[in-house]
């Protein structure tokens, strides 16, 4: 956060606190302000959104993000909730951010990586995004049978251990997101096919 010392007309001093680059703009291209205390405020507020809503269309230009991701971190660099939800807001009219498309991906991406659903939702959590709503979601995303082959295809890798290996089999598979169930019953089918790697 950056403090700015504004000098007004009638020779009085008011301090604004702005996040750090508004209060560089503001000092470095020596911005000029409207006379009228008020029109000085809403144009310092319209500068915080314009700066809010390029860093946030820099950092989408990287990766997708969800919204609420999006809202902790321009938060943190001390924006308005106000300006927040405006950036937000004009980003989903233009298509910038979409949070379905982002959770599909999501999803998909992490199901190629070999999570599992309860890792997936763990993690979609800690983005900030509710698998209830979520279209679909799980049956459009998770199938019994190929979340037991993935689990199988992760044993694959995995070298047996001599001591206790359906334990630590099956902690293994549940540390990856799958549910105790699929877990055991990939171990178990992996310990019965023998391949001992």
């Amino acid at each position: 956060m950056a403090s700015v010392s504004l000098s007004l007309d009638n020779g009085a001093c008011r301090e604004i606190v702005v996040p750090e680059r508004v209060g560089k703009l503001l000092i470095k291209d020596a911005f000029s302000l409207p006379l009228p205390e008020e029109d000085a405020f809403d144009a310092i507020h319209e500068l915080e959104y314009r700066v809010c809503f390029a860093q946030l269309t820099d950092m989408l230009s990287r990766r997708d993000y969800s919204s609420g991701e999006l809202d902790s971190k321009l938060k943190a660099y001390g924006y308005r909730a106000i300006e927040i939800d405006r950036a937000l807001r004009v980003a989903r009219d233009k298509r910038y951010l979409d949070d379905m498309r982002f959770t599909t991906t999501f999803i998909q991406q992490r199901i190629a990586r070999g999570w599992g659903r309860r890792k997936i939702e763990l993690e979609l959590r800690r983005r900030q995004i509710d698998v209830n709503d979520i279209e679909g979601y799980p049956e459009a995303f998770f199938d019994e049978d190929e979340d037991f082959q993935r689990a199988l295809e992760a044993l694959e890798k995995k070298r047996v251990p001599d001591v206790r290996p359906q334990e630590k089999l099956t902690r293994f598979l549940v540390s990856r997101g799958f549910s105790y169930q699929v877990a055991r019953a990939a171990t178990s089918a992996r310990l019965e096919g023998g391949s001992a790697s």
